[in-house]
């Protein structure tokens, strides 16, 4: 036992031990490979991406050893970006400080490095340095898009918008179509945030400031129909979400709720028939099936009601219409066969509780409920409601 433990540590100094040589070979390869003057893939020279090389004291004073010059930087990014890969902030760090420490540099070399930097402050959780950094690169460099996106991807996670508001309106690399919708989506956020804080003029004029920046903006036509409802402008809600299904017909799922609780409350009933009869001659997502289906049992009769839900769940079969279908066919079965539609309706319960509503169209991220802003890829207003037999 003794000596299987002594096998153990010396196998672990011998890995610790080729790590930090592969590196050290890495550096030594400098001088050779640009004297000569060949081409050669830089991220080759580093160890594998899968070696873990242990920190030492001495890798400042190995990266001391060598010269940085116009012909080494490259490497040292390259050994810079795998540390960053890596999850080893600290080292990525002290390889771009290293690298600007040195007065040698061109601007647009120093630039690089700092954009990098700033990316290492970033996974380390160094919110601060990064603002520091970036703020002068935005401010020297007015044209370059990768300094302005880094500093407004900064804003948006410290959910500073104004700030966001300002950087996307001065952006130049931006058209004006992307300048506008992400404006628009800032001023959803303050307006979200008025909400939160029970302030609903804020609230009203950061919509309003969201529809001027894009007319057609969908979160905040979503915003706004459900603000007038809190407000009791059953009318003005009702105009926002016939929007919504004029030039957002993918949302129609999400407002479904929402949409007939104002015709309901705005006490125009030939308003609702009329919606009723527009829903009747069309194809249409589950949500919408659903609550039409209460409307016409309290408009027409249950008998009527039944029977348009069947003929629409023909023409857009879903698993969340099964299951409601068989919850409305338990009342009716006979005592006896109760229980096995009981189990098909708890079984059917199971399978789409356990579903998600929505879906990324960029990185297929999946949630329960809308993200306006996806946390997988960080693209704004990509999340869609599923549509489907396993969705809506």
């Amino acid at each position: 036992m003794e000596f299987s433990w002594w096998l153990v540590l010396l196998a672990g100094f011998a890995g610790w031990l080729i790590g930090y040589e592969k590196l050290r070979h890495s550096l030594s390869n400098l001088s050779r490979v640009f004297t000569r003057g060949g081409s050669t893939d830089l991220s080759s020279l580093l160890p594998d991406h899968d070696d873990r090389v242990e920190r030492d004291p001495e890798l400042n004073n190995l990266l001391e050893q060598y010269a940085v010059d116009d012909q080494s930087v490259e490497l040292y990014l390259t050994m810079g970006d795998a540390f960053r890969r890596r999850g080893e902030y600290s080292r990525a760090i002290g390889v771009h400080e290293h690298l600007l420490s040195k007065g040698s540099l061109s601007a647009d070399q120093q630039r690089k490095i700092k954009l990098e930097l700033a990316r290492d402050y970033a996974g380390a959780g160094l919110l601060d340095r990064v603002e520091a950094l970036l703020k002068p690169l935005v401010k020297d460099n007015p044209n370059d898009a990768a300094s302005q996106a880094s500093l407004l991807r900064l804003y948006e996670k410290q959910q500073e918008w104004q700030a966001a508001i300002d950087l996307a309106g001065a952006n130049t690399s931006l058209d004006a179509s992307e300048k506008n919708a992400l404006q628009a989506q800032y001023c959803c956020e303050l307006a979200a945030i008025a909400e939160i804080e029970d302030n609903a003029t804020d609230a009203y004029q950061w919509l309003q400031k969201a529809l001027k920046a894009e007319p057609q903006c969908s979160r905040a036509l979503v915003m706004l129909g459900r603000h007038c409802i809190r407000l009791k402008k059953y009318p003005e809600a009702i105009a926002n979400f016939e929007q919504i299904e004029k030039h957002h017909p993918e949302l129609v799922p999400e407002i479904a709720e929402s949409y007939f609780s104002a015709l309901h409350e705005s006490g125009d009933q030939q308003a609702l028939r009329n919606h009723l009869e527009y829903v009747r001659g069309r194809q249409n997502s589950y949500s919408v099936i659903k609550l039409a289906r209460d409307s016409i049992s309290k408009l027409e009769g249950e008998q009527q009601a039944s029977d348009f839900f069947i003929e629409q769940l023909a023409k857009r079969p879903s698993l969340k219409g099964l299951r409601d279908w068989a919850e409305y066919e338990l009342e009716l079965t006979k005592p006896e066969d109760k229980p096995k539609v009981a189990a098909i309706v708890e079984m059917l319960r199971d399978v789409t509780d356990e579903k998600p509503v929505y879906l990324c169209d960029r990185c297929g991220y999946r949630c329960k409920q809308i993200q306006w802003y996806c946390p997988g890829c960080e693209n704004w207003n990509s999340v869609k409601v599923i549509i489907g037999a396993e969705g809506e």
